[in-house]
């Protein structure tokens, strides 16, 4: 913020930025969109909806959240943010108590401008209302005891418009102006009726202060007269041409109202006299045209996405879950280590079923780096490849968005872009056929990777031949070395890991391919099956359980042996 400029004329190129450290915009980061493939393959929308509900505030967090963030000074200045809030729980609660206003600030700044003087004078009123209540709110919430660079600036920046002799000034004329906007509570009109008792004139005869309201049924038949505006006959209301719009709102279909001939003109003779009355709350108003609201157009969306990550970390240490603030390493160093991690959408799915399944989940720890850059996951099937796969693409989307990771420790290096390829429905329309379709993608992901780059391949060549498929899959991991990037492959060629060791003394590189597993766990699960594993660095297995996998679904040769046997369509045994 300039020495010169007055408080409230901050420009919001200089103002506090929760995401963005002084001197430093949003400058040029990849970004995972929603139309990306990565978006889809690691279940982005499903992590941005922990973070709200609200369909505007999903589309702000999506962008934040897919930015790969690549300055170190940027990412923690993030994290020392997250840190004060996880460590501030009443600082918390008054921002979740005072973001409606500050979220409606920025709302009041979008407006279009009316034609209507009333109605401008009204926006403009409802905003200087929330601007008080939302610059005296941060005033009061910020005087928390904070270390971070962000909220120490911000508190700044409040204190100094708390100060601001305009500011104050408004505070103590701000009720005096609604007051007199609202003065006028009714109106009393004049009738004419002709011959018949019909209404053929009307025209405007007093302002009141009170609002009329319906007599009751007593005060009819004994003619007492109520105290206050009280009719001669039940109130009745304008109705609307459709039900549940926003009045006063121009130009939306809800906000027409559907009246009478006659009325018509008396409503235009009413907004004339309204706005003369509000011809000396506008002269006010001059005085304090320099105050805006621009600065909260930033903050509303920047405290949506902390507020949504403050939930999401309780929500896993509620589940028991460790999380952690990430140390980050490097780039060049091309490291993902992360003890006791798991896979943060499985999580907050299970804890979302109110039950124990919660305790399915088994923590895993993530180690990719120079004992291992290229991981070839083999193991049973449906024993947690994809969901490994996923968790570890979550993990580093999170630690790059300066946020904290599920994991008891992290030391992370960022990377330039996570790339996918993951198995999808074959679209007849193609042409090309499903391995068509499968190798054009890896193309193009091959069109984007770099040396600092994180590659999940899940089945990849699993819709052609086993004989070609691993052929292909030692290219594409041999090339992969040779790049030096980081990858995880998981796939049921127990071929491609058991040649670990050969692709990396027949190819030139430093990123070692090794085999990793997803092993069965001991333990029963509460179903009585054994269908829980733990990822663990070792030799291919060499199969993938399906028979297991079979008689869990009963459809093992005995079980549809003995089925088919009670159902009489094969001889008992013996015969």
């Amino acid at each position: 913020m300039s020495a010169n400029r007055p408080p409230f004329e901050t420009d919001p190129a200089v103002s506090t930025s929760l995401l963005w450290p002084p001197g430093v915009r949003e400058i040029d980061n990849p970004v995972i969109r929603p139309e990306d493939a990565a978006y889809r393959d690691l279940g982005l929308a499903h992590l941005v909806y922990a973070f709200t509900s609200d369909s505007q505030q999903q589309r702000d967090i999506a962008r934040i959240l897919g930015t790969l963030l690549q300055d170190p000074q940027v990412i923690r200045y993030r994290q020392d943010v997250l840190a004060d809030l996880l460590h501030s729980p009443g600082l918390v609660e008054r921002l979740e108590a005072l973001f409606p206003k500050i979220d409606a600030l920025g709302r009041y700044a979008h407006r279009r401008s009316e034609s209507n003087s009333l109605r401008e004078v009204t926006w403009r009123l409802g905003e200087l209302q929330s601007l008080v209540d939302s610059v005296q709110g941060l005033h009061e919430a910020l005087q928390a005891d904070v270390s971070s660079q962000a909220l120490r600036s911000l508190r700044a920046q409040t204190d100094a418009m708390q100060a601001d002799p305009v500011f104050q000034n408004l505070v103590r004329e701000l009720p005096g102006m609604l007051e007199r906007l609202r003065s006028s509570a009714s109106i009393t009109i004049g009738v004419n009726l002709d011959e018949y008792l019909r209404p053929v004139e009307a025209t405007l005869l007093a302002g009141n202060r009170e609002k009329f309201t319906s007599p009751t049924l007593l005060e009819r038949l004994l003619g007492k007269k109520a105290a206050g505006q009280a009719g001669l006959a039940p109130l009745h209301s304008v109705p609307r041409r459709s039900p549940g719009g926003v009045p006063g709102i121009q130009g939306s279909a809800e906000s027409r109202w559907a009246v009478e001939p006659l009325m018509v003109p008396l409503f235009a003779d009413l907004a004339k006299v309204i706005e003369k009355t509000t011809a000396p709350v506008v002269k006010e108003l001059r005085r304090y045209s320099n105050l805006h609201s621009k600065m909260f157009i930033t903050l509303g969306k920047e405290l949506s996405f902390y507020l949504g990550a403050v939930r999401l970390v309780r929500k896993l240490q509620e589940m028991g879950i460790p999380v952690c603030r990430p140390e980050l390493a490097p780039v060049k160093e091309r490291l993902c280590k992360v003890t006791q991690s798991c896979n943060v959408n499985l999580a907050l799915r299970l804890g979302s079923q109110q039950s124990d399944s919660i305790n399915r989940i088994v923590l895993n720890d993530i180690h990719i780096g120079p004992a291992g850059r290229i991981l070839i996951l083999t193991g049973p099937n449906q024993g947690g490849k994809t969901t490994y796969l996923q968790g570890v693409g979550l993990v580093q989307v999170l630690a790059q968005a300066g946020l904290y990771v599920p994991g008891e420790s992290a030391r992370i290096s960022p990377v330039d872009r996570i790339l996918t390829h993951f198995p999808l429905e074959e679209n007849p329309a193609a042409g090309s056929g499903r391995f068509g379709e499968e190798t054009q993608r890896l193309s193009e992901l091959f069109a984007q990777v770099t040396a600092s780059s994180l590659v999940l391949l899940n089945e990849t060549f699993s819709s052609t031949s086993a004989g070609e498929s691993i052929y292909l899959a030692q290219d594409v991991v041999r090339i992969l070395r040779r790049l030096g990037a980081r990858a995880l492959y998981a796939t049921h060629l127990h071929e491609l890991a058991a040649q670990a060791e050969a692709l990396n003394t027949s190819t030139p590189g430093d990123s070692l391919v090794i085999s990793l597993v997803a092993s069965p766990i001991d333990e029963l699960n509460p179903d009585g099956h054994r269908h829980s594993f733990r990822v663990v660095a070792r030799p291919p297995l060499g199969r993938s359980f399906a028979r297991e996998l079979a008689a869990r679904y009963g459809v093992s040769y005995e079980q549809l042996e003995q089925m088919l046997k009670s159902r009489g369509l094969l001889p008992p045994d013996g015969s």
